[in-house]
């Protein structure tokens, strides 16, 4: 077979790959504490992820949440190979229409191995939210020094812990009790480089389907893009944000099934000029 073939049978093996993670791995979120996710929101994850401030966290914590970080927690260990999966899956499929003359494709390889690292780097920052909750830095016993009415980090943190730290750092001891507020901000901005990611190399996809003259197939990825960019324009709502992903289901579906039919196909009909060997 040739590398272009080869290409789109990867793009098959990573399909399974990444159907095999949230059906048969994630599971089933145990049941919610006694705070209610944000208006609209019924996925935990996707709650987590498009949280606005620390009050759009207030389901995970306290003990009645404690069942439901624990599943977190796994599901973000999961998760740090999930990218590989769908992502990679993206990947190859743009590297077979590369191969096969689309080379326009080649960018659509490197919005989705970007967004390998995207994922990484939101897993982190939501580890980090979670290991927070579970492990608060401030305790209730701590009193406030200076004669000061709140406290905040400055009296909970260790003498030495800000002999190397930055100036921002030192700015949020003084003005918070945690470092959630910051690690949320953080997170928002994450979330939104790897979902803008995904966006990018769905719309890639739309394009290059439709040059290809597949334009029925353009269509999931088409409307996958654009539900992306609709939970960004709508602030993160939860409504649009469950909506949309259920609209990515179809588009990463796309990969596979292009990935069969340009298999089933000649050369010339996906941009490879004539003299070449069949894929």
């Amino acid at each position: 077979m040739t590398p272009a073939r080869w290409a789109f049978v990867a793009t098959l093996v990573l399909t399974l790959a990444t159907l095999a993670f949230p059906l048969a791995l994630f599971g089933a979120p145990p049941d919610l504490g006694s705070a209610p996710m944000a208006e609209g929101f019924k996925t935990p994850i996707l709650a987590l992820e498009f949280a606005e401030d620390v009050g759009d966290i207030a389901f995970l914590q306290g003990e009645g949440a404690a069942a439901l970080r624990a599943w977190l927690v796994e599901v973000q260990f999961l998760d740090w190979f999930f990218p590989v999966a769908y992502a990679g899956m993206a990947a190859v499929f743009f590297l077979g229409m590369a191969l096969r003359g689309r080379f326009l494709a080649a960018v659509g390889v490197g919005l989705a191995l970007a967004t390998i690292p995207a994922d990484w780097q939101e897993n982190a920052t939501i580890n980090g939210i979670l290991a927070e909750i579970e492990n608060p830095l401030c305790s209730s016993d701590i009193e406030p020094a200076d004669g000061r009415d709140d406290v905040v980090l400055r009296d909970c943190l260790p003498r030495g812990y800000f002999d190397e730290a930055s100036t921002e750092v030192e700015l949020v001891s003084y003005a918070f009790d945690s470092f959630l507020p910051v690690r949320v901000e953080m997170l928002r901005i994450d979330t939104w480089i790897k979902w803008g990611l995904i966006a990018a190399y769905a719309a890639w996809l739309a394009a290059m389907l439709w040059m290809d003259r597949r334009r029925i197939l353009a269509i999931p990825a088409a409307v996958g893009a654009l539900s992306i960019a609709a939970t960004w324009i709508s602030g993160s709502n939860g409504h649009v944000a469950e909506l949309m992903g259920i609209l990515l289901i179809p588009m990463m579906l796309t990969f596979p099934i292009a990935a069969v039919m340009y298999l089933r196909d000649k050369p010339a009909k996906t941009g490879t000029p004539q003299g070449e060997d069949a894929a």
